[in-house]
């Protein structure tokens, strides 16, 4: 329940619709009436706003448009919180959330993105990634003939100021480096794909060795009729015995030492 993204990119219209309902039903007890507010990063501290009050059981949806030209909001990430106590106008760290909950499954919304008549979405959330954290992503979601491929990459830290890594690019079968590309913190990073000439049997390699984030296969339709959107899940969820977190650790640094910087 840390927060609720509300993205934009490319030129599509992005939009949140939040709930004030568990997604289970042993937590029905705890829940309240709640405030709903959005943060947002300008480089140097996180600005804040109240948007509503939240009855239990209630559902509401905030697009990225409408919130960014009312509050001239330049950031491309637009994060949702409920809280129970209001926030200061301007923050040097992002706020702890402040209820209790469980986080299997996470309390989520409904985040995606529409385009004249197309629209697409995903249940989600998003907590803050430590800043030496490091990112590595397989991407099996490249579509082909009339569709525009993108990568998006959703990060957020606890810090509102500003710092950029270097994201590599790969192709995981030849090993062979394709490009490097710098994405941002607290921002949505928007990657194309298109120009790289993956073909059907390739499987993209994405990695970022001083940030992490939210990876997403992002698809439009050349005629902007249809939109896709898919996130692969981190290793760490497919392993069902033991540490997982420790399985994910191995994984990575498998590939970091194949992988050698360049």
């Amino acid at each position: 329940m840390a927060f609720f993204p509300l993205s934009s990119a490319i030129n599509t219209n992005g939009f949140c619709t939040v709930h004030n309902f568990p997604p289970n039903q042993w937590e029905l007890g705890l829940n309240s009436r709640k405030s709903l507010w959005a943060i947002y990063s300008d480089s140097n501290n996180w600005q804040t706003e109240k948007l509503d009050d939240f009855e239990v059981g209630e559902s509401k949806t905030y697009y990225y448009n409408d919130l960014s030209k009312l509050n001239k909001i330049v950031n491309s990430l637009i994060l949702l919180q409920f809280r129970k106590t209001p926030l200061e106008k301007k923050l040097k760290v992002l706020p702890e959330h402040e209820f209790k909950y469980t986080k299997l499954p996470e309390w989520r919304s409904t985040v995606g993105f529409e385009l004249g008549e197309a629209q697409t979405s995903y249940q989600g959330e998003i907590n803050p990634f430590p800043p030496s954290a490091s990112l590595l992503t397989f991407h099996p979601f490249i579509q082909f003939n009339e569709v525009k491929n993108y990568l998006l990459i959703l990060n957020i830290e606890k810090s509102p100021l500003s710092r950029s890594a270097e994201l590599e690019i790969f192709n995981s079968g030849s090993k062979n480096l394709i490009d490097k590309v710098k994405i941002q913190n607290n921002t949505t990073n928007v990657i194309p794909l298109n120009k790289y000439g993956f073909n059907s049997n390739d499987l993209p390699l994405f990695l970022c060795r001083d940030m992490a984030g939210i990876p997403f296969g992002f698809g439009i339709s050349k005629n902007e009729m249809m939109l896709s959107l898919e996130h692969t899940h981190p290793p760490a969820s497919f392993v069902v015995h033991g540490d997982r977190f420790k399985v994910q650790g191995e994984i990575k640094k498998k590939w970091f030492s194949i992988l050698k910087k360049t």
